[in-house]
């Protein structure tokens, strides 16, 4: 009979013990998934809600008025702060669930159960990274065309990086062109295959030649967790024409009304020790969440990295 090890322990766990233990899967799936949220990377922290989110975007972050040179005994003057215009968002409630049949039990298909956990995990995550990447697309982010795609030998990955950065850095208040918001780009957010595409370049890998050779990031045991001063966050699912230059934390929030919950296994139709009517069992995935961002001009789109 196959067998694997439990998340746990060193115990063997079968399908049946699984079923058993109502707990497991919501247990094994919920840790399997910690962590892998990339929105919790990129989004700050913006309290629960209750299926709307009002907010306003960020306009210059300065009174109206410069400080003045007062006389002796002068009043000081009070001056007022820049609004910005008002949005609002509705949550959208994603879920899905994965089936263990009494059948699969008896069989011990625990290769079976394991992949519908596996595709559950990752149909999350894509999920999770989906909406992140709908929140920038939504609000219409700054966008800078690369010099060449990264595949071209004349490509320069480093400067399209540093160029953006100075749009992010350079961004001027809507309602006050004359000055600047005050970012400062610290994130890297791209596909696994574009970052390789920006590190095996030949234009950036001239730069660790001679004695700093061994400082060259694709011979080192660790992934490189930075390049040209960003922090480079990436996942296998991201697709490869979605790469931002951003501030983390800055650029937008996440607020969840219901985080990201996997469910305990139960027979959908009632339990008799049998699974109920339908003879199966069931875990549920659901999340309902609000991801805005309203400093749309701490982000910056690179366009045309891949052809």
């Amino acid at each position: 009979m196959a067998q694997t090890n439990s998340a746990f322990s060193a115990d063997k766990i079968t399908v049946e013990d699984m079923v058993s233990d109502p707990t497991w899967i919501s247990s094994f799936a919920g840790e399997w998934l910690d962590g892998t949220d990339i929105a919790d990377a990129l989004f700050r922290e913006g309290g629960p809600n209750e299926g709307v989110v009002a907010f306003r975007e960020a306009a210059a972050p300065f009174l109206n008025d410069e400080p003045e040179n007062l006389a002796e005994f002068a009043e000081i003057p009070v001056s007022e702060m820049n609004t910005g215009k008002l949005r609002s968002i509705i949550g959208q409630r994603v879920a899905l669930g994965i089936q263990i049949s009494r059948d699969m039990v008896k069989r011990n298909q625990l290769h079976f159960v394991t992949n519908q956990l596996i595709a559950l995990r990752n149909t999350m995550v894509k999920s999770g990274i989906d909406s992140s990447i709908a929140a920038f697309k939504s609000a219409n982010v700054p966008t800078l065309n690369v010099t060449l795609d990264w595949e071209n030998a004349d490509a320069v990955p480093l400067k399209d990086l540093r160029v953006g950065k100075r749009m992010v850095a350079n961004f001027r208040a809507p309602n006050a062109p004359d000055k600047k918001m005050g970012y400062k780009a610290d994130t890297l957010l791209v596909s696994e295959s574009n970052l390789e595409l920006a590190l095996w370049h030949e234009s950036v890998q001239k730069l660790f030649r001679g004695n700093i050779a061994s400082e060259n990031p694709l011979y080192k045991d660790d992934d490189p967790s930075s390049v040209s001063g960003l922090r480079i966050l990436s996942h296998p699912l991201l697709e490869d024409d979605e790469t931002y230059i951003l501030q983390r934390g800055v650029a937008g929030f996440r607020s969840d009304e219901d985080p990201l919950t996997i469910t305990d296994l139960y027979a959908p139709n009632g339990e008799n020790g049998y699974g109920g009517s339908t003879q199966s069992w069931r875990a549920d995935a659901f999340r309902k969440r609000i991801i805005a961002l309203d400093n749309p001009g701490a982000v910056v789109r690179l366009v045309g990295v891949t052809q």
